[in-house]
């Protein structure tokens, strides 16, 4: 094994991708995770050297299906044997098919959609119709909040990391207080009245709020440590945006499709958003997103303002007509709630003497925070369990502004004795390093 080689690889592509890629990526990609995967199936993949992994990250929240899903797999294909690009100015079946399916989803009685490719693209388009359409020009987030690393959506991004001196945006224009549920949301969470969330500023005479045109929310902050909002909040802040012209923006690229235990993470509260941004599992592993509103909305956003070559595209179109079909063939959502309380309960007896933990999100978007750890830097110590978890077989990310949240966010297709082997490889990791304090060679 040479010096670029990871566990569980072979030193070839990771050490091409050392060599070739930028440290914003590679830093991640062949430092810390070291996986070259070549083969996905359900929730496994295998890497160049053959090794078997279960995967909790599902491609970031994309493969809500699993790998490899066969009916996706066959639309996609055939779609491809058709036409496989044309540019967002040719349309397709595919991408008509894909519109009815989501508009029949969608809670206005006449919604319309702007497709976009990423998820920052389509968080950037979402600013930009707030604009458009109120005639305002700043659009607020939340602490903790994660909207994308492009500059545009870096400016409702409320991690300063992000902002460094190397982009354009060095502070966000304001970030609000974001009340976080106490845990993990059960299916039975009675909603709260009365949170904060930064009323009180906005309501300053001196803050000028009759330049904000609205307020973008996630339903659980991702990248932020699966915080998820304190019932009642959407709620709050729907009453407060409707009362003063703003628009309620609704963030649900990781949060939709089913990830929450409900359609969308909005549905929790029957709360009917202005705009939504929807992406990752929408494409069935091709990028695709949007943004989708009431027409009144979407009209004020004059042609041309907003497109780019690949949204759209046939291929991925196609692929996210057969993800919708799937999800609620199977009911997808239903049974994304009651694998993350399965999930959860076994975390409750998983940590060792002298480790706290904490868990946090909704549905199959569960964060366990290692709150209290045998080490000075939990980050450290998180990073360390997460390279055991994979030494044995176990694939997840990390997550928290502290660094220090394990994340599963695996397929929605996971089974029963998945979820229970994922605890099991966590509550070994956990307390192998408790005792060892080491990082595995």
């Amino acid at each position: 094994m040479t010096d670029n080689a990871r566990p569980g690889t072979a030193a070839g592509s990771l050490a091409v991708l050392a060599r070739l890629e930028s440290p914003s990526m590679a830093a991640t990609v062949v430092d810390e995770i070291g996986i070259a995967a070549v083969r996905g199936q359900g929730s496994r993949i295998w890497d160049e050297a053959g090794r078997e992994y279960l995967d909790l990250t599902a491609g970031s929240g994309v493969h809500a299906l699993g790998h490899g899903d066969p009916g996706v797999l066959a639309a996609m294909h055939a779609q491809l044997d058709r036409f496989a690009h044309g540019g967002w100015q040719v349309s397709s079946p595919a991408r008509a098919d894909l519109s009815e399916q989501l508009a029949a989803r969608l809670p206005w009685p006449d919604p319309v959609l702007l497709w976009c490719t990423t998820g920052s693209e389509a968080v950037e388009a979402a600013l930009k119709t707030a604009r458009c359409a109120t005639g305002r020009r700043q659009v607020l987030g939340f602490l903790g909040g994660y909207h994308g690393k492009t500059a545009g959506a870096l400016a409702v991004t409320a991690n300063s990391a992000y902002r460094s001196v190397a982009t354009e945006v060095p502070v966000a224009g304001l970030s609000l207080p974001y009340p976080v549920a106490p845990g993990y949301l059960h299916r039975d969470a009675a909603q709260q009245q009365g949170l904060r969330f930064g009323q009180e500023i906005l309501e300053h005479p001196d803050f000028g709020a009759a330049d904000v045109g609205g307020l973008i929310v996630e339903t659980v902050q991702g990248a932020g440590g699966m915080n998820a909002a304190a019932p009642g909040l959407l709620s709050e802040l729907r009453s407060f945006c409707s009362a003063r012209g703003q628009l309620l923006i609704v963030d649900e690229i990781f949060t939709g499709f089913g990830r929450t235990g409900a359609g969308f993470g909005f549905e929790h509260e029957g709360v009917v958003p202005d705009l939504v941004v929807l992406g990752k599992a929408l494409g069935g592993g091709l990028p695709l997103s949007l943004v989708a509103g009431p027409r009144a909305l979407l009209d004020a956003v004059p042609p041309l303002r907003q497109t780019s070559t690949f949204s759209a595209n046939p291929v991925a179109c196609a692929a996210g007509a057969a993800v919708l079909k799937r999800l609620a063939a199977d009911d997808l959502a239903a049974r994304a709630a009651a694998l993350g309380e399965r999930l959860v309960a076994g975390v409750a007896a998983a940590a060792p003497p002298h480790v706290r933990l904490e868990t946090l999100g909704r549905g199959l978007m569960v964060g366990v925070r290692i709150a209290e750890a045998p080490a000075d830097d939990r980050a450290a110590f998180t990073r360390a369990v997460l390279a055991r978890m994979r030494s044995m077989g176990v694939f997840a990310l990390r997550g928290g502004t502290d660094g220090a949240v394990v994340k599963w966010t695996p397929p929605l297709t996971i089974a029963e004795d998945e979820i229970d082997q994922s605890v099991g490889v966590f509550a070994q990791a956990l307390a192998m390093q408790s005792a060892d304090g080491r990082p595995p060679r």
